[in-house]
């Protein structure tokens, strides 16, 4: 038995040897591999629906081994099939899963499981199942395709699946089947060589195929990702293992990415290996993809981390291999499947994608020996390795034009003439449009019309435009032919092509186009063209042609494109940047970079006017080249920089922005110095902080820049410097993350500014929605003029960031010297009465008629005084810089116009205060027509990666805007207001006719498509936007009787003002070629495409409807919106628009009962006085000037012939002065807390001052507006007329608080009745609203007069009310006033904090209101509690309020940062509390307000912080102080302890004495007015002020006279008041007027002068100046106007610190007693006997320099020094720096006799020679 069993287990163990011995089947040379292929591609939205596009192809695939390494392949059996269809529901699928068997079902589903969920999830058991029924035979069968588990889908799609016509393959399959060679070593693919003649796109999808076959087998010998150091090879690789995972960066179709693999062996099967690769496309050396668009985006870091794609791409790929263990480089690819999918998230991650899924598999049929040898590619041409290639769209089109070359003459003139006819029609077709009616055709036909052009031979672009397009003095009355035309040539500037630059070239020299269609042109083609050497070279000889030389607005143009297109040309290529690429040659890119650097820099040279300079600057700025920068240089720093203007030095430094990025360090090096020099002007220095953070700056650099924050001395700089940080630590845009952290840290150490609006800023307005991952910034930037109130540069950049680019889309900016005198000269000089522009300007055309002796030539004191004042005082007259400006517009960073200002005109706009526009009048006269058609895009751009297949994945945007314009106008003005032959007339009318229809459609197409060149498949979106404005009407003003019409024509059918469409779809084309009946192929698009409806978000979608107007105007405006929203449901569904179709809809058409106008009046009411007697006239009009009142009549009737619908609007304002009734107001207020009663005396004054302010003070101005509304009723809805009557008072004290004892209160009365009468029966609400202080203030400052009354006994611990020093702002302003100064920092600070109204209270009463109100304020209710959930208390048990009634009280605190609410309704009390009002965000959601589905939410952040009343200012007031940093009424203070505070807000000490000093003065050309301030006697504080204004002198000063014991105080201090010498008399609070004709009321008044207690103020609102003085004091007040004109000791009021020392001669002192002296006015009566005072001037000094040359030198500033004839009797030494000339100049000659009459001035910018110690001679006597 023994044996048996050995003789058995002999056997078994032979016949085992005999299985091992057979040979694996392995790749061998003379052999035949036949594999099946299959890929299809597959694009949908699955997370909205079920549909989808895509393709299939199919084919056997024949590798042939000549040897072990060369191999030939050709495909065979080629099919191809497009797919368009649904997916099947889940109830489908489980259907189908109890019909089958689970073998069959698996597969199925989980394909269908891979497009809807996960693609890349393949399930391990069908693997096991499929190989092990497959492997059951020896040798591998063919088996039919219709059985295969992955051919189930026709049961699982309801699909359009159809197979392409075998006459459209043929030169598909012509291709394809093409032989390649290749090498494959050990599983790599190398050295792929084809035909010559085989196209890329053939070439790319084989790569696709043996990408499938690329395996590296062994991983030692490529590169390892996961070596374990450096050195040492990886030991974690074991060749013997079942099971190994290792990381290699390899090749593919897609790039070179890591790839990890997974080896193991197969449990089931010998010698089978399983391999697993996974691509991570995060980690790639080398991408394959291509990019290109006419914008300019970059895709920022955030973080500084790579940025994330925008189109993500995964791919798995797994192989079954047989292996020959005894030699592992032997194998065999038994089946091999690999799928992918790319993912494309426009919005975020959390939903969203549009995908497309590839998956392409390869199994073998068959092996087998040679039975016929393919032939090898001849000739054959190296294509590289598996990398994609991509065809370019110019190597495409050459293909075609090869084709079109080969063609006869005949053939030849049939394309082009069938090419001619289309486009004629899709011209004709949309010039049509363009006159009727734009609709969604003509969008998608001009897109067309641009792409025909593109795919046109240059021979056939230029016959057909040369044919087409015409001289325009052609055909001027056909306007169908007039608009053909138009569309043509703005189509050909979108061309994108250097064959469309040669025809515009062309068209330029036959002089077919117009100088304003030129330059359109050759901007737009700059734009949009893809830039070669060749094309630049054109551009460039465009610049030299004659056609350019000879007209401006050309040669602009044609330099600034050349400078787009060289930057396009030469621009390096960032990180996902959508700019074109260097050329491939580096030398040839140097050569082109010098080339067209030195053209530029050539163009500045020869330039013959500023305009040609700045124009050549700024074509430098669009070409962006490092070449330049040496000029630009030496225009900013260099020797040439202090003759350059301004002007052209900024433009310099903006020109470097460009470079600014590539060259930072050089850059900071140019600009650094110019932005850190404190002499150069303030727009040179923001300009190069510009484009040093331009070039993206390190952290250290910006806290470099902080911190010179610190010292700075120009507010402007500081301010534009700060506010830019800010800004950006403060942005949302994912391109400024980085800077926005960086900055952050360096704000840390800069110098806060907030100087106000009226300074040079940097803002940002911005919208970020982090979920959409879209958003969009408006930056504004301004800088300031310090001679001007606006200011001289002014820019607008739209930043746009959507689909991961940033784009800076659009930059306007105006730069304007000069522009306050022109505005000035244009509202008159003189600011007279308020008058229309129309008396303006012909009071302006009437001033040279006036002659000179016509007036009377008389001089008054004022003019006698003034000259003297002169000739002492030399006051150099500030004047407006000379006038110049430019505007400009950039597009995608690249600057396509600028409009230079015309220096003549702008001259004479100054000097005589109108624009040469006189020619226009008549024109209008009899009807102006202006017509205005464009068509444009204004996105184009692709993006295209390739997927598996070797088919290109692309990602394109598409647009085309059309407008039109037409409008009529007819204007008459009576009389005419430009005929300078009409003077002394007023205007009395204008009629004006206005007729026009403006139309603007946007069309914008996105497409998410695969192409394998004759089907494309996708994914699409399209959508439509039109907008319609509509103005017909006419109107009337007559100014004489003040009564004005207008008439508005109703629309006669429907208008739809406002559509917007949107749908996604998935889409499928065909290519086919047919041929025409003359034998011409012809190329056919079959498009075919299925809507995506969203029907997995929402089964049906929201419908909005609301209308208003049918019966009520006879005119029905209705919304209508239609869309799939997953607002409420799918959280993972996509956002508008990817979820389903959207339509937005506005529009208006008739109604019931429509007019056929409708009139509007507006009259201006006056009661008659004819039948009153003059003294009764008199009475009443001096009583309605009191009241203020202006009645006005609205009267609206819609014309009917039938039912006429009316609408009469009553509207009377009027005011009135009461005295206030405190007794009653105080019986609300606890007794404790009461002020304004007699024993509360004001602290620091006197008790008949104390009595005279309250009688002054506590009025009250009570202004009242009445409107009564009246209508009739609407048809068939009312029966009768409906009313409404609204009284609105509003009361406040009538002159601002300065008192601290006040207890103020501010009054708002609203009252609304309406329905059938106004008698309140019917609907009514009544709203009283009162501001007042809250008991919690009232106790702060009930606590601050106790401890200042009883320092020693009150002893309050709170901190919140004392300082740490025990002393209140209230105690410091008592005690500064018991010095006599009344408005010391603490006062006003004490005054501002008492005047605060810190509590609000609002009654509400309401009666019979409408449902619908209650149901918006119950909804609002519950928004507000669900806002501040987190802070309301709610009481709602056992609550018994007041029926109808509604109380509020809104208490805020005293830094005004928060606000608490009581709230109490009939049904429940309400408190929430600590609401922020500093920075309120107001957030609404108008969709629960309005229920419905529409997404309107908004989180809006208001900019401004809310405030409360105060009785110290007006709401106005407050804000524009917050506004403009407590500088909206510029005021200079004289203060009795004789320090000045100056309008810029310096303060310094200075003593004026007995000398008449210049306190302020109107140094502008005008010299409206002056005020002179002295002190008589040094003893006291009593001062003279003397005010020069309208011709008068006033004089204003205490009363001298001794006054008997018995005379009070109050009389003592009386002051006497003067004008003109002749003593004048002021009642107490008594306004006195000054008028022109002193004889005369009627005349024109001057300016007003009061008595208020101590005080005297002179006010002339006409010339925007207030002047008080108690004789102790002086305080001045002017308008922001004479921002930079003004001189004496208040300042310059330039907003500068560093300036404000300015002496009469313009020269800056460094002492401000040196300061103050120059203004000293020298005079006999202010001199002692036997003493002069000093004059300021430069010090000279005579030496020998170190050649021994004699010089003069001149000290840099002036000093106090003696007159001849006096020696000093006080002196102070001083530091002194001084400039050296050669004493025989003859400019030395002329400073020696100058520096004896006046400051040397030209001294201050010199260089310094040498510092001297000089004495400073501050008193003189005579020798």
């Amino acid at each position: 038995m023994n044996r048996v069993l050995l003789l058995l287990l002999g056997l078994c163990l032979a016949q085992a040897n005999i299985r091992q011995d057979r040979p694996v089947p392995v790749y061998d040379q003379g052999k035949d591999y036949v594999y099946r292929y299959e890929g299809d591609i597959k694009s949908g939205i699955p997370q909205t629906s079920d549909r989808f596009s895509g393709m299939k192809i199919q084919a056997d695939v024949r590798l042939q081994f000549h040897t072990d390494q060369d191999v030939l392949m050709r495909l065979e059996k080629i099919s191809l099939k497009t797919l368009l269809g649904e997916l099947d529901s889940p109830e489908e699928k489980k259907m189908q899963m109890m019909k089958t068997s689970s073998e069959e079902v698996v597969p199925d589903q989980m394909y269908k499981d891979a497009f809807m969920q996960d693609h890349l999830d393949m399930a391990k058991d069908w693997w096991m199942k499929w190989w092990q029924n497959k492997e059951s035979s020896e040798e591998i069968q063919d088996t039919d395709s219709e059985e295969t588990p992955w051919k189930s889908d026709k049961n699982s799609e309801k699909s359009f699946s159809q197979e392409v016509p075998e006459q459209d393959m043929r030169e598909f399959r012509k291709h394809l089947e093409k032989v390649i060679r290749f090498r494959y070593e050990e599983g790599d693919v190398k050295d792929i060589e084809a035909r010559k003649d085989e196209p890329q796109w053939s070439v790319n999808f084989k790569r696709g195929i043996l990408h499938l076959i690329k395996l590296t087998m062994d991983p030692r010998k490529s590169e390892l990702l996961d070596r374990d150091d450096d050195v040492t090879p990886n030991t974690s690789y074991n060749k013997f293992a079942n099971e190994r995972i290792y990381r290699v960066m390899e090749d593919d179709v897609t790039g070179r990415c890591e790839t990890l693999y997974n080896i193991r062996d197969n449990q089931v099967q010998k010698n089978i290996r399983e391999i697993i690769k996974t691509k991570d496309y995060r980690n790639c050396e080398e991408r394959s993809e291509h990019a290109q668009a006419i914008q300019s985006g970059f895709m920022p870091d955030e973080q500084g981390d790579k940025p994330k794609e925008l189109l993500e791409s995964s791919v798995q790929t797994r192989a079954y291999v047989i292996m020959d263990k005894n030699s592992h480089d032997k194998f065999m690819v038994k089946s091999v499947e690999s799928r992918g999918q790319h993912v494309f998230q426009p919005y975020s991650d959390k939903g969203g994608e549009v995908i497309t899924f590839a998956k392409q598999s390869l199994k073998l049929l068959e092996s087998a020996d040679w039975t016929e040898q393919l032939s090898e590619p001849e000739p054959s041409e190296r294509k590289g390795g598996l990398m994609f290639v991509f065809d370019t769209r110019e190597q495409n089109r050459d293909l075609t034009w090869n084709r079109y070359m080969r063609m006869s003459d005949a053939q030849k003139h049939d394309v082009t003439q069938m090419r001619t006819e289309k486009i004629q029609a899709l011209c004709q077709d949309i010039a049509v449009d363009l006159n009727d009616g734009i609709s969604g055709e003509s969008t998608r036909k001009f897109m067309e019309l641009v792409e025909e052009l593109r795919n046109l031979h240059q021979d056939q672009l230029e016959t057909i435009i040369m044919e087409e397009i015409t001289s325009p003095e052609e055909h001027t009355q056909d306007w169908r032919h007039k608009n053909a035309r138009k569309v043509l040539l703005d189509a050909v500037s979108l061309v994108g092509k250097k064959e469309a630059l040669k025809v515009i070239q062309q068209l330029m020299e036959d002089d077919k186009v117009t100088d304003d269609e030129c330059a359109q042109m050759l901007t737009g083609i700059s734009l949009s063209i893809q830039p070669c050497p060749e094309s630049v070279k054109n551009m460039l000889e465009i610049v030299k042609s004659p056609r350019s030389q000879s007209s401006r607005q050309v040669r602009q143009a044609a330099w600034l494109s050349l400078g787009t297109m060289v930057h396009g040309l030469l621009s390096e290529r960032r990180e996902g940047q959508l700019e074109k690429h260097l050329p491939e040659n580096k030398e040839t890119a140097m050569e082109l970079r010098r080339l067209y650097s030195q053209e530029l820099m050539t163009c500045m040279e020869d330039a013959q006017s500023d305009e040609e300079k700045l124009m050549c600057l700024k074509a430098m700025g669009n070409a962006g080249l490092e070449d330049t920068v040496d000029r630009l240089q030496e225009l900013i720093t260099g020797k040439e920089s202090d003759t350059t203007p301004l002007e052209f030095r900024v433009e310099a430094i903006r020109a470097l922005w460009r470079v600014a990025e590539k060259l930072p360090h050089k850059i900071l090096n140019i600009l650094f110095p110019v932005f850190n020099n404190p002499e150069r002007d303030p727009e040179e220095r923001t300009a190069a902080f510009d484009v040093v953070m331009a070039s993206n700056p390190p952290l250290s650099v910006l806290e470099m820049i902080a911190q010179s924050t610190q010292r700075e001395t120009s507010n402007q700089v500081g301010q534009y410097v700060y506010t830019c940080l800010k800004k950006l630590s403060e942005s949302e845009l994912p391109k400024d993350m980085r800077m926005k952290t960086d900055c952050k840290i360096a704000l840390r150490l800069a110098k806060p500014f907030n100087k106000g609006i009226q300074y040079s800023q940097s803002r940002r307005f911005q919208a970020m929605d982090r979920d959409m991952q879209m958003g969009a910034a408006l930056d504004i930037n301004t800088v300031a003029d310090k001679s001007s109130v606006w200011p001289r540069f002014a820019s607008a950049k739209l930043g746009l960031h959507a689909m991961g680019y940033h784009m800076d889309v659009f930059e306007t900016g105006v730069r304007v010297e000069g522009l306050q005198a022109m505005i000035d000269s244009l509202l008159g000089k003189d600011m007279d009465e308020k008058k229309g522009i129309f008396d303006y300007l012909k009071k302006k055309s009437q001033q040279r008629h006036h002659a000179d002796g016509s007036w009377n030539s008389r001089k008054s004191l004022h003019d006698i005084e003034m000259e003297k004042i002169q000739q002492k005082l030399p006051v150099e007259t500030r004047r407006h810089s000379e006038p110049r400006g430019h505007m400009y517009m950039k597009w995608f960073g690249n600057e396509i116009r600028f409009d230079q200002l015309n220096k003549d005109d702008m001259q004479q706009l100054i000097d005589q205060g109108r624009w040469p526009i006189t020619d226009k009048e008549e024109e209008l006269r009899h009807g102006m027509d202006t017509h205005v058609t464009k068509a444009t895009k204004l996105v184009e751009a692709s993006r295209q990666i390739p997927t598996q297949l070797g088919l290109p994945i692309t990602l394109e945007m598409n647009s085309a805007l059309l407008m039109t314009s037409d409008v009529n106008t007819k204007l008459k003005v009576t009389p005419g207001i430009f005929r300078e032959d009409r003077h002394n007339q007023k205007v009395k009318g204008v009629d004006c006719e206005v007729k026009g229809q403006q139309e603007i459609a946007l069309q914008l197409v996105g497409k998410m498509s695969v192409d394998c060149h004759v089907i494309q498949s996708g994914v699409a979106l399209n959508a439509m936007m039109n907008t319609q404005f509509p103005l017909s009407g006419k109107m009337s003003l007559d100014l004489e009787n003040k009564k004005h019409k207008m008439t508005i024509e109703t629309p006669e059918k429907e208008r739809e003002l406002f559509v917007w469409r949107s749908e996604p779809f998935v889409f499928t084309e065909e290519t086919r070629s047919r041929l025409n009946a003359d034998g011409v192929e012809r190329e056919d698009k079959v498009f075919k495409k299925l809507s995506i409806q969203g029907k997995k978000t929402q089964k049906w979608p929201n419908m909005f409807h609301t209308s208003y107007g049918r019966e009520e105007l006879g005119i029905e405006f209705a919304l209508d919106t239609r869309m799939v929203s997953r607002m409420n449901n799918e959280q993972t569904s996509p956002f508008h628009p990817l979820t389903g179709p959207t339509e937005l809809r506005l529009s208006c058409k008739p109604g019931l009962h429509v007019p056929w106008e409708i009139d509007l009046e507006l009259q201006q009411t006056e009661d008659t006085v004819r039948h009153l007697s003059p003294m009764e006239r008199l009475v009443f009009t001096e009583e309605k000037e009191r009241r203020n009142e202006k009645p006005m009549e609205i009267y609206v009737l819609a014309k009917h012939s039938q039912h006429p619908r009316t609408m009469k609007i009553k509207l009377n304002t009027y005011e009135e002065v009461t005295q206030e009734d405190i007794d009653s107001e105080d019986a609300r207020i606890p007794g404790r807390f009461r002020h304004g009663k007699a024993k509360d005396m004001e602290p620091g004054v006197s008790m008949e001052t104390d009595d005279k302010m309250k009688q002054w003070l506590n009025q009250i101005l009570r202004r009242t507006i009445a409107i009564q509304l009246e209508r009739s009723p609407v048809p068939n809805k009312e029966s009768q007329d409906f009313k409404m009557c609204v009284t609105t008072e509003l009361e406040y004290p009538a002159v601002p608080e300065w008192r601290l004892l006040q207890d103020r209160r501010v009054k708002t009365n609203i009252d609304v009745k309406w329905g059938r009468d106004c008698s309140g029966n019917d609907k009514r609400i009544k709203i009283t609203a009162k501001w007042q202080k809250s008991d919690e203030q009232r106790h702060q400052e009930k606590m601050e007069e106790l401890q200042e009354q009883h320092p020693s006994s009150q002893e309050d611990t709170s901190e919140e009310f004392i300082r740490k020093d025990k002393t209140t702002i209230y105690s410091a302003c008592v005690q500064d006033r018991l010095q006599g100064l009344m408005e010391t920092p603490a006062c006003r600070k004490a005054v501002e904090q008492r005047s605060l109204l810190q509590q609000m209270d609002i009654d509400v009463e309401y009666h019979n209101i409408p449902t619908w109100m209650k149901e918006m304020s119950s909804a609002l209710k519950q928004y507000v509690y669900h806002i501040f959930f987190d802070r309301l208390t709610v009481e709602d048990i056992d609550v018994h309020n007041d029926d109808n009634k509604m109380r509020m009280r809104c208490t805020i605190d005293r830094d005004q940062k928060e606000m608490n609410v009581t709230m109490v309704t009939p049904e429940e009390n309400i408190k929430i509390n600590r609401i922020s009002i500093e920075k309120p965000k107001i957030r609404l959601d108008f969709s629960k307000i309005l229920k419905t589905r529409l997404p309107m939410k908004t989180d809006w952040s208001v900019a401004f912080p809310m405030r409360f009343p105060s009785t110290k200012m007006t709401m106005r007031e407050q804000y524009m102080d917050m506004m403009m940093n407590d500088k909206f009424i510029p005021h200079c203070k004289y203060q009795p302890n004789d320090r000045i505070r100056t309008f810029d807000g310096v303060e310094f000490p200075y003593q004026v004495g007995p000398c008449d000093h210049i306190l302020a003065k109107d140094a502008s050309p005008e010299h409206r007015f002056m005020v002179l301030i002295n002190k008589p006697d040094m003893e006291n504080n009593k001062k003279i002020v003397k005010v020069f204004l309208e011709g008068k002198k006033i004089e204003m000063s205490m009363n001298n006279k001794q006054q008997s014991q018995q005379s009070s105080d109050e009389e003592d201090n009386q002051m006497q008041i003067t004008i003109d010498g002749r003593q004048v008399s002021l009642p107490h609070l008594i306004v006195h007027k000054i008028y022109k004709d002193e004889e005369d009321a009627g005349s024109p008044m001057m300016f007003t002068m009061q008595r208020i207690g101590k005080k005297v103020k002179v006010e002339c609102d006409r010339l925007g100046v207030t002047v008080e003085t108690d004789g102790h004091s002086a305080d001045v007040k002017i308008s922001n106007a004479y921002r930079g004109k003004m001189a004496g000791l208040c300042g310059n009021f330039d907003g500068e610190h560093h300036s404000e020392y300015e002496g009469p001669s313009r020269e800056v002192y460094s002492s401000p007693f040196d300061f103050g002296l120059s203004y000293r006015i020298p005079s006999q009566e202010c001199h002692e006997q036997g003493k002069s005072l000093s004059v300021m001037r430069n010090v000279r000094i005579t030496q020998l320099n170190e050649f021994n040359k004699k010089e003069t030198c001149f000290s840099k500033m002036p000093v106090a020094q003696c007159p001849e004839g006096f020696m000093v009797s006080r002196s102070e030494t001083r530091h002194l720096e001084f400039h050296c000339l050669p004493s025989e100049l003859d400019i030395t000659k002329k400073y020696t006799e100058l520096h004896k009459t006046k400051p040397l001035d030209m001294m201050a910018t010199k260089r310094t020679d040498r510092i001297e110690e000089v004495e400073a001679e501050l008193e003189c006597e005579m020798e």
